[in-house]
């Protein structure tokens, strides 16, 4: 029987970190596709977390030809898995799938010390009412790309019991606010377009939207293994962040989108 998907990969250190850190819900799609894996995870479609593992990652990397392939399976085992048995060393993860009803085969090579270990993950068939759109191609209205470790400090900094956001970009000043309101009182951060953590911004027209703070706070963690994010909002109020993660002149992407809890109508 032809395989659906294969892939190997040597040193999966920041795949596992990444996956890790967004791992807060247990479920999760992976769409292998001829540019890469995709690893998804949708949250009350309020929330979309896509993790971008591009092919030039990978060793080698092959999809079944004019095949559609999606399945689902515990991210949480998978992170786990790569954890107990992929701790340190010189590592080499494969990783295989059949095809529907398969599951997901893992064999992790311990290259110093020969020692391989073979795992299989069930799998489930992904429903089809589930699938997912292109979500950044409704956040092309404004776009701001900035540092990531300053943004994460900026973010990190904010009244942490607050349950909102509020977000506000402007072509004029105060350009880039971002602030919350909770019980003890208002936390704002303005962000000049010519300060020096940011790399572009592109705003014509003011836009202003609140968002949950608690979405916003799951992306955090994987701030911290990002070099830059680009911040992205839609007509509607969506909200894109993509986080570009650089490893040994390799690149890998996170993608989150969070839906907005109303619309300003200033």
């Amino acid at each position: 029987m032809e395989t659906y998907f294969s892939a190997e990969l040597t040193d999966f250190k920041t795949l596992y970190n990444v996956l890790k850190a967004i791992t807060f819900k247990e479920y999760a799609t992976l769409r292998p596709m001829e540019e890469g894996l995709k690893v998804t995870i949708e949250e009350m479609k309020c929330v979309e977390t896509s993790a971008y593992i591009p092919v030039q990652m990978f060793e080698s990397y092959y999809v079944r030809p004019q095949e559609d392939v999606k399945f689902k399976l515990s991210l949480k085992i998978l992170t786990e898995t790569l954890f107990i048995y992929g701790d340190d060393g010189n590592l080499s993860l494969k990783m295989t799938y059949k095809g529907p009803g398969f599951p997901l085969c893992l064999i992790i090579k311990h290259n110093d010390e020969n020692i391989t270990v073979d795992c299989q993950i069930y799998t489930m068939d992904v429903d089809e009412s589930t699938d997912f759109l292109c979500l950044a191609d409704e956040c092309t209205l404004n776009k701001v790309v900035v540092n990531a470790n300053q943004f994460l400090d900026i973010l990190t900094d904010l009244d942490n019991t607050s349950d909102d956001l509020d977000l506000f970009l402007s072509p004029n000043p105060p350009y880039f606010r971002i602030s919350t309101t909770s019980t003890m009182g208002e936390s704002q951060t303005d962000i000049s377009k010519n300060s020096e953590m940011v790399l572009l911004f592109q705003c014509e027209n003011e836009f202003q939207a609140k968002y949950s703070f608690n979405y916003i706070k799951q992306i955090l963690k994987v701030m911290n293994f990002a070099n830059k994010v680009s911040i992205s909002t839609g007509e509607t109020g969506l909200l894109g962040l993509q986080l570009l993660i650089n490893e040994d002149a390799k690149q890998m992407y996170v993608e989150y989108y969070i839906t907005s809890m109303f619309e300003d109508d200033r």
